[in-house]
């Protein structure tokens, strides 16, 4: 049996998503607490679980620009930080390539990978969207709305593993490594040839950001606010994993020259704009499902940022995802991680969202993105 990957192939995961117990508390109180989500959060056991997450996710993703990973297992393992008992978690199974059967099969192994909890508005509670109910962070500015400090991307989270099917119960016995590259982060890609036998070629890092605007400007009179591409850029490509493609789509026109500009030296060539809407109609050579699936390979790492204000298509993009099999080349089975920002309607995010009636409340953001991340996927709650 010849492993295609270190350890793991990172499609196969367990369809078991361990809740914090955290997370559990708002899922047992969301129907009804979003009526008076603000007070709900503002309330000082979850101000303080609030203060202490962040805080937790702040410390991960502000480690210096010059700690990278460009192979597996970069950082020595450690134990879990007393924090991390609010992060819910993300299981895999290790799986290995037979180069007889061509095909992957189970093997024995197990990993661990953590993600933020779902709580509160599903977006950083220290935001300023609640005025003058929002919770402030000692020593620190009030955000202006587009807040990212509650994301736990992959590489900046806790993960462990071993090669036996027996994890340690305890979990602060088991190793963790804080930082890095897990082994299921992508593979190498087989291919048989009858000539010299099974090979195997190097993954692609890829992005994909629906709703892209301009790359670290928005073109409106906030020239203050960054777009996504540059947190995209600093949060993966400079790390040590750059991307091989980088693809922004944005409908409305946008000066091309202005676009280019913004891009980084050493993104000039992977990134493409696509200055048109896409579709979710069967047939359409711009169907966004249609257009993952030609992208991305299985082996790949790829990240789907989903910002579409307005557009007919984001619903039907989550739907198809959590309606498809994986197993059966469904594209939920190609995407690593998701960030996407849902429009629902529960004050006070109806006001700037301009939420119409029958778009679903908070509590179905809660289910849609525990559904997202038992599919395999690591979604999070776009601001």
């Amino acid at each position: 049996m010849n492993a295609s990957s270190p350890f793991y192939h990172h499609r196969n995961h367990t369809h078991l998503l361990p809740a914090s117990e955290y997370e559990s508390t708002w899922f047992d109180r969301i129907e009804t607490a979003q009526s008076h989500i603000c007070e709900a959060v503002a309330e000082p056991e979850h101000a303080n679980a609030s203060e202490i997450i962040i805080n937790r996710t702040l410390d991960l993703i502000s480690i210096p620009s010059s700690h990278q990973w460009k192979t597996y297992d970069t950082f020595n393992t450690t134990t879990l930080h007393p924090s991390d008992v609010f992060m819910s978690k993300m299981h895999y199974n290790r799986t290995c390539y037979d180069s007889k059967t061509e095909t992957f099969r189970r093997a024995p192994g197990k990993g661990i990978q953590l993600i933020e909890p779902l709580w509160g508005m599903l977006r950083d509670p220290f935001d300023k969207w609640c005025g003058t109910k929002s919770l402030h962070m000692p020593g620190q500015a009030k955000a202006t709305g587009q807040s990212k400090a509650h994301i736990m991307p992959q590489g900046y989270a806790p993960y462990t593993y071993s090669l036996t099917d027996n994890l340690p119960s305890d979990e602060q016995s088991q190793q963790w490594r804080s930082h890095g590259l897990p082994p299921w982060h992508s593979s190498l890609r087989p291919s048989s040839d009858p000539r010299v036998g099974t090979t195997f070629a190097p993954p692609q890092n890829i992005h994909l950001d629906l709703g892209s605007s301009y790359f670290s400007i928005w073109d409106r009179q906030d020239e203050a606010a960054a777009a996504s591409g540059q947190w995209f850029y600093d949060t993966y490509h400079t790390r040590g994993q750059p991307f091989d493609r980088f693809i922004a789509v944005e409908v409305n026109k946008i000066d091309p020259e202005k676009a280019f500009r913004q891009v980084p030296d050493n993104l000039v060539g992977m990134y493409t704009l696509i200055n048109t809407g896409l579709t979710m109609d069967e047939g359409d050579k711009l169907n966004t499902i249609d257009i993952i699936k030609r992208v991305v390979k299985p082996e790949d790492f790829f990240v789907f940022k989903l910002d579409i204000d307005g557009a007919p298509i984001k619903e039907p993009i989550v739907k198809d995802l959590l309606a498809d099999d994986p197993d059966k080349g469904g594209a939920s089975g190609l995407i690593d991680e998701l960030m996407f920002e849902h429009h629902v309607n529960y004050f006070p995010m109806n006001i700037p969202w301009e939420s119409p009636q029958g778009v679903g409340d908070l509590r179905r953001s809660y289910n849609v993105f525990r559904d997202l991340r038992r599919k395999g996927i690591r979604a999070h709650s776009w601001p």
